[in-house]
Order: C-alpha cells, then sequence, then structure tokens
C-alpha cells in the first residue's frame, strides 16, 4: 500500500513547443519537453512476484493499482494541460525477466508494463521494488568491454531502449497549432560507457 503526494510535478512532452508560457520547459537537442503538472495526491497497492528460473534467469511479475494524473477530455490544448488534469485510478500490470548470457558476461533486463487508460504519470511512480520498470517495452543490456585490465577501472558497453513501440502518446495541441504530445515515457536510445573503479 501506498501514499504519494507530488506538488507541481515535472511531467514529459514530445515535440517542439514554444516557452512563452512559462509553463514548459524544452530540450531542443531531443526534441523532448518539460512541463508543469497539477498536483497528484494519489492512493495505490502493489503485488511483486518474482522467481529465480535458473541461475541466469529471473522473472518478476508486478500489478498494481493506484492513481495518475489524466487529461480530462480529449481535445485540450498544452497549455490548458494543466488545468484540464485530474487524478484517475488506473490497473497496471508488468513481466520483467533478466538475467546473464553465460560466455559473454553480458547483463540484460527486458520488460513491458502494461496500463489499463491513458496517463501523464505512471501508476506508483515511486516504485522501488523488485517489480518496478518503465512503462511499455523496454531493454537494457550491459556489456563488460574486455581487454581492460591494464586500467585502474572495470569499462562496461551499456544500451538503454525505452517505450520502444511508443505507446501511450496523449495527442495535444501546442500553441502554435502543432500536434504535441504528452507522455508517461519518451521512446529513446541511450548508450555508452560505465566506468567501475
Amino acid at each position: 500500500m501506498y501514499s504519494d503526494r507530488v506538488a507541481d510535478p515535472a511531467l514529459v512532452g514530445v515535440g517542439e513547443v514554444s516557452t512563452s508560457s512559462g509553463e514548459v520547459l524544452p530540450d531542443l537537442y531531443s526534441e523532448t519537453f518539460t512541463y508543469r503538472g497539477k498536483e497528484l495526491d494519489a492512493r495505490g497497492m502493489r503485488m511483486v512476484l518474482q522467481r529465480k528460473l535458473s541461475s541466469d534467469l529471473t522473472a518478476t511479475l508486478d500489478y498494481g493499482y493506484g492513481g495518475v494524473l489524466a487529461l480530462s477530455k480529449t481535445d485540450v490544448a498544452l497549455q490548458d494541460a494543466r488545468r484540464d488534469s485530474y487524478v484517475r485510478n488506473r490497473h497496471t500490470a508488468a513481466a520483467k525477466f533478466s538475467g546473464t548470457i553465460p560466455g559473454s558476461k553480458t547483463r540484460w533486463i527486458t520488460s513491458y508494463r502494461w496500463i489499463s487508460g491513458q496517463a501523464l504519470t505512471p501508476v506508483d511512480m515511486f516504485n522501488e521494488s523488485a517489480g518496478r520498470s518503465d512503462p511499455y517495452l523496454n531493454v537494457f543490456l550491459r556489456q563488460p568491454i574486455p581487454g581492460t585490465g591494464s586500467l585502474p577501472c572495470h569499462m562496461d558497453a551499456v544500451v538503454d531502449v525505452r517505450n520502444l513501440l511508443a505507446q501511450g502518446y496523449v495527442p495535444v495541441m501546442g500553441q502554435d497549432g502543432r500536434t504535441v504530445y504528452l507522455v508517461q515515457s519518451s521512446r529513446t536510445v541511450r548508450g555508452g560507457v560505465a566506468f567501475t573503479f
């Protein structure tokens, strides 16, 4: 069981927007933006079941029910999104598999989180349980880089793909008349190198 209260949450959108209202902070490089959401005051519950299927494979199931911010109607302008948001209860379920590939020592996690309706925030946004996963289809890979034994650290290549199918996009009209989308999680592909000292 949980109870969340977030005043002025910073929510995510996708698309090009103008900043004249002061409610939107654009990220020019990723074509995403952060906007000021309405207060979220929600209660809910979560159940998690995790089982180690083998020494290299773990399965996790997560079910939750609780409040999210959602739009009260479908034809909302971005500047009215805060006013037209309200707390609505939603069901969510997730399946997550994680493991290690024995020969290469590649660590991987793949998950899918479903939600029962339109939502601007996740159900149980502070979930840090074993069942925690981002909304929709996600893949994470972490591969040790061989031959770094002479360095005083260990290096891994990291690839993180979120919302691969671009689900959960809620269309709203921007101030310039173009459609932008409010999302729980935007489709992203991130990569990099991780150092462990």
